[in-house]
């Protein structure tokens, strides 16, 4: 009869419990390890932020009005903050959640809006203006060339600048009321490319018109909301609402002194501008836009396909890391190779945004006062940041 001997060698226990030290050692040495390369990481990103700090501190003065920065990768925000304040009066400071003025930054959110039209199945982007207004000047615009700038359409906002009563508010109304005029056009639809503010007053115009809705409500309803946007809206002087935890607007005077400038006459078009989100809207934004959840998968695509007219060289940004890149005109985007740009300007706004096509990457810079443009904050930023995710990529991979 064949019995098994349960006890082991002597030699056999010693390397086993060799092997059980040396497993035990190593799995602690990891532990270290990744506890070190954790402390590191964290102690880099805080050099990014004293970094970001330094350089917004040069621009945003104590007691001034401010800025609102987000840096976002890989589906974190690693920079979320605020400087300088929202409200001169009540000396409330700018945070992650200011709701803050949008410019032209508001013109993808328009465009999503048309685009949201398309999955409907109640536009096209090659349908003509016409087809929806019928006035001779939109005979042979179709609305891809409205989104691209490449109408040749004359520019209703900058005529309204001119030509319009200062003491009523212009409305998106009144853009239709000017085109349906056939006033002369700049070029061609489809032959040059030319900025106008305009026509995304026309889009919204034909949102409203199309779906029967209010453009905001629209908006609200079929973007925002799809893109975890719960604080966002568009924001119409001619029919003001409440727009909490807001950011007053502010330039100064010929006296150097900050006033709000928030009543303009021009604030009752929506469209080319007239949005207000907050860094933590805008977050959740460029994580529904990266996993294409807001319209369709195929609507999606259309987001960054562009015009195959370029934009002519010193009309796009003016920006370094652009440089020597050509630039073509999306769906309220800049497109350069690899990045997604657009900013915005108005009385006392600027703000600009980086979408990156290839990396994880946003960045986003809302201010309520018009200083952006006119210091090296942007290229100073996107510096500062690609710098750190190089450095951090290098240690990664020694």
């Amino acid at each position: 009869m064949n019995t098994f001997n349960t006890v082991l060698p002597p030699v056999k226990i010693y390397v086993m419990k060799k092997l059980i030290l040396l497993l035990f050692i190593v799995t602690v040495a990891c532990k270290q390890d990744g506890k070190k390369k954790q402390l590191l990481a964290q102690e880099r990103l805080a050099e990014l932020e004293i970094k970001l700090d330094s350089i917004f501190e040069q621009v945003v003065k104590p007691g001034d009005p401010g800025a609102a920065l987000m840096v976002a990768y890989e589906g974190e925000i690693l920079i979320g903050k605020g400087y300088g304040l929202k409200n001169l009066k009540t000396k409330d400071p700018i945070t992650v959640n200011t709701n803050m003025r949008m410019g032209s930054v508001s013109k993808q959110f328009t465009a999503l809006a048309v685009l949201a039209l398309v999955d409907q199945g109640k536009l096209s982007l090659s349908d003509t203006v016409y087809n929806i207004y019928p006035y001779d000047v939109f005979r042979n615009v179709t609305i891809e060339q409205l989104l691209h700038h490449t109408s040749g359409l004359a520019d209703a906002e900058e005529a309204f600048f001119t030509e319009w009563d200062s003491t009523r508010i212009a409305q998106n109304k009144d853009v239709v009321d000017f085109y349906e005029k056939n006033p002369p056009s700049q070029s061609d639809p489809g032959t040059q490319w030319q900025y106008n503010n305009g026509t995304y007053e026309l889009l919204a115009a034909i949102v409203e018109e199309v779906s029967g809705q209010d453009f905001a409500d629209f908006s609200r309803e079929h973007v925002f909301k799809k893109a975890g946007m719960n604080r966002t809206h568009f924001f119409n002087l001619a029919k003001p609402t409440e727009i909490k935890k807001r950011a007053y607007c502010y330039e100064k005077d010929s006296l150097g002194q900050w006033q709000e400038v928030d009543g303009h006459y021009l604030n009752g078009l929506l469209g080319a501008g007239g949005m207000y989100t907050s860094i933590s809207d805008y977050f959740s934004y460029t994580q529904a836009l990266r996993s294409k959840s807001i319209v369709s998968p195929e609507t999606h695509e259309y987001i960054f396909t562009t015009t195959d007219i370029p934009i002519p060289v010193g009309e796009g940004e003016a920006l370094a890391f652009l440089e020597g890149k050509k630039s073509f005109y999306a769906k309220g985007w800049e497109v350069s190779e690899d990045l997604a740009t657009h900013g915005g300007g108005w009385f006392g706004t600027n703000t600009f945004v980086i979408h990156h096509l290839q990396r994880p990457l946003d960045i986003a810079i809302f201010m309520n006062n018009d200083r952006l443009f006119s210091s090296s904050l942007i290229e100073d930023t996107y510096q500062a940041v690609m710098t750190y995710l190089q450095e951090q990529n290098d240690r990664e991979h020694n």
